[in-house]
C-alpha cells in the first residue's frame, strides 16, 4: 500500500487520508464549538470527498427527533453548497443516553459523500457505547467519459407538423409528399436529422444543480422553518405551503 495512503491531517477533532485519490475522514466535532469556530471547521472540509464521525449538530433533515439548532442550520447549508449527501435512509437514532431517568436520543452520527458514486450498503449497530456505529460500501464511479448521444427538438417539430397539416388543408396534396427522400423510410430518417442534434456531456459540463434549483431550496427551507413571509402563517398554513414548495422541488429535480 505504500504510496496510495496518505495522511492529510490528524488531530483530536479529525483524521483525513487521501485513498486512490479520494479524500476521506473520521470526524469528532466537539459540541463546544459555535458560530465562526463551528463554520471554519465545516471550511476546513470543503475538499474532502467522504466523512463520518459525531456531528454534533441537530436538523430535522436528518434528525427528525430533534429541533434545528444553530450548528445544525449551518451544516446543512454548508453540505448543499458543497454538494454533500447522506449515505443510507433513515433508521433511527445513533446516539441515545439515559438523563435523570429519561430517554434521549438523536441522530448525530452521520456518514456523507459527494461526487459520482453508488451507495452499495450503509448501516448501524449498536455497541457498548451511546453511539451507534456506522459503515457503508461506497462503489466510486470513475473518471467520466465523454458521452455523446442525440436529442430531437421535438416542440420545433410538432410546431413545423401543425403549419403543413395547415397547408395540407388548403392545397390537394399530403405535407408528407414534399419531404425529402425517395422511399418512406429515407423521408422519416432524413425529417429526424432536420430536427436533431448531437449532445455531449464531458467533464467540463455544466451540472444539473444550478442557481434555480439552489433558490427554491431555500424557498422550501424557509417555509419549512416558518421564516420570511411565513411568520404570519399559522400552523396549518404554513405546512400546507411547505408542501407546496416542496412538491415544486421535487418537480424541479426531475426536470433537471
Amino acid at each position: 500500500m505504500d504510496g496510495v495512503v496518505k495522511v492529510i491531517r490528524e488531530d483530536k477533532r479529525l483524521a483525513l487520508v487521501e485513498v486512490w485519490g479520494h479524500k476521506l475522514g473520521g470526524i469528532y466535532a466537539d459540541g463546544k464549538l459555535s458560530g465562526g469556530k463551528w463554520r471554519e471547521l465545516l471550511k476546513s472540509l470543503n475538499k474532502a470527498d467522504c466523512l463520518v464521525g459525531d456531528w454534533n449538530a441537530h436538523n430535522q433533515a436528518w434528525d427528525p427527533l430533534n429541533e434545528d439548532d444553530t450548528r445544525g442550520k449551518d451544516m446543512e447549508e454548508w453540505m448543499v453548497d458543497k454538494g454533500f449527501e447522506i449515505g443510507g435512509e433513515y433508521d433511527g437514532p445513533t446516539w441515545e443516553r439515559i438523563v435523570n431517568g429519561r430517554r434521549q436520543q438523536s441522530r448525530i452520527d452521520l456518514f456523507i459523500s459527494r461526487g459520482p458514486k453508488n451507495w452499495l450498503k450503509v448501516k448501524s449497530d449498536k455497541f457498548l457505547s451511546d453511539h451507534w456505529a456506522i459503515t457503508a460500501e461506497i462503489d466510486w464511479i470513475g473518471k467520466l467519459e465523454e458521452v455523446v448521444g442525440e436529442k430531437i427538438d421535438w416542440d420545433i417539430l410538432q410546431g413545423e407538423l401543425e403549419m403543413a397539416e395547415e397547408e395540407e388543408e388548403k392545397r390537394d396534396f399530403h405535407w408528407y409528399d414534399e419531404l425529402e427522400g425517395n422511399t418512406p423510410y429515407e423521408k422519416l430518417k432524413l425529417l429526424r436529422q432536420a430536427y436533431c442534434s448531437t449532445m455531449r456531456i464531458t467533464e467540463k459540463s455544466k451540472r444539473w444543480w444550478d442557481e434555480e434549483l439552489s433558490e427554491q431550496w431555500k424557498i422550501t427551507r424557509d417555509a419549512r422553518r416558518g421564516k420570511g413571509s411565513n411568520r404570519s402563517l399559522d400552523q396549518v398554513a404554513r405546512i400546507k405551503r411547505w408542501k407546496t414548495e416542496k412538491d415544486k422541488m421535487r418537480t424541479l429535480v426531475r426536470d433537471k
